[in-house]
Order: C-alpha cells, then structure tokens, then sequence
C-alpha cells in the first residue's frame, strides 16, 4: 500500500488565487492571512490535515505550480 500523500506548499510563489481550495472535493484546504506585501494582506491555503485524502487536486491545479505532494513520513 502506498504511503499517504500530503500537499507541500512553496507560499512564495503563491499568488492567492484560491484555485486549489476550490478543487479540493473535501474542503481540506482553508485561505488564512499570512504575511503583508505592501499594503494588502495576502491570503495563503492552509491544509487541515484530517480532512485530507492525499489525491492530489490541490496541485494538480495550481497554476503556479507552488503545491507538490508529499509523503506522510517525509516531515
């Protein structure tokens, strides 16, 4: 049996779109504010690790290619 996936998020290339939040089909990733560049505050997908079923959506749809999925144990 293969180990669990997780998504890995790299937030500096993020642009907040939000487009992996939409196309996870068991609402396991939330926006959260994170961090400020100038004046706007930027919001940055935040995994809610029970609810994730390791399929891969998230990153199979960022356009900015800033989320690659993980194995459980590689911390």
């Amino acid at each position: 049996m293969a180990a669990k996936k997780y998504p890995n998020f790299y937030y500096k290339d993020c642009v907040s779109c939000s487009i992996c939040v939409q196309a996870c089909p068991v609402g396991a990733l939330d926006l959260t504010r994170a961090g400020k560049s100038g004046r706007y505050r930027n919001l940055f997908p935040e995994l809610v690790n029970d609810r994730c079923i390791g399929c891969g959506l998230c990153a199979g749809n960022c356009p900015m290619e800033c989320i690659h999925m993980r194995s459980d144990y590689e911390g």
